[in-house]
């Protein structure tokens, strides 16, 4: 086995990651850019764990769709502090008018999206160096 493999499959689990996040960041936009406008309220949070002895709490959205159907859809993305997202507080989202349990919390997490995608250029550019380097 040569020795540049494992460095290669450590840039390709970067560039996993790294396409995770791409791909999340681009659904968002396109939810901003084509996504129907509304105001909801938190109705509760769900509180998982992290596994490390915390919690994760995603709001769960409530709001009324345009042509009048009522939604409940959980956030796809957490935190591990309650922070703006109490039961009861107002929330903007944008959301697909085909599919609306695909809702986004106006302002809310972008920055786990951003993160994947540096995490995972850090991980494609440190296997491919190590990888080259041993190469040559």
């Amino acid at each position: 086995m040569p020795d540049s493999l494992f460095p290669l499959v450590f840039a390709g689990v970067g560039a996993a990651v790294f396409v995770i996040g791409f791909v999340g960041l681009r659904r968002s936009f396109a939810l901003r850019r084509d996504g129907v406008r509304a105001e909801g309220r938190v109705v509760r949070l769900e509180t998982t764990s992290s596994g490390q002895g915390g919690s994760i709490h995603r709001p769960v959205v409530g709001w009324v769709t345009d042509d009048g159907r009522r939604m409940e859809v959980e956030s796809p993305y957490g935190r591990s502090w309650v922070g703006r997202f109490r039961p009861g507080s107002p929330v903007r989202i944008r959301y697909d008018p085909l599919r609306p349990e695909r809702m986004r919390i106006d302002g809310y997490g972008h920055g786990v999206q951003v993160m994947f995608m540096l995490v995972g250029t850090a991980f494609m550019a440190g296997g491919l160096s190590v990888a080259l380097r041993l190469a040559g």
